[in-house]
């Protein structure tokens, strides 16, 4: 039987409402939960903005520190060198 992979943009569209943003640890709090309810991936938005680059150099609890341990995190970036490069600066050694 085919798997099903679950992928939640909650930490990117979910925050577009007007007034709304969410805090680190808020960020960190919804990947935990989605962890546990079995979903792949998070999805956050565009992780060379300023409040992005932020929250992933606060090691966001993922990627096997033992909070939220198998959940992905994703973003997008444009295919222009000047993101690319410092987004790739961003990914933790253990997950490239």
């Amino acid at each position: 039987m085919p798997k099903v992979y679950l992928i939640d943009v909650t930490n990117r569209d979910g925050v577009q409402t007007a007034k709304l943003g969410l805090s680190k640890l808020e960020k960190t709090m919804i990947n935990i939960y989605l962890n546990e309810m079995g979903v792949f991936q998070s999805e956050f938005g565009f992780p060379t903005t300023r409040h992005e680059s932020n929250y992933l150099q606060a090691k966001p609890g993922v990627g096997g520190d033992g909070r939220a341990p198998s959940i992905r995190l994703s973003g997008w970036i444009r295919a222009v060198a000047g993101d690319v490069a410092p987004a790739f600066r961003l990914v933790p050694a253990s997950s490239t």
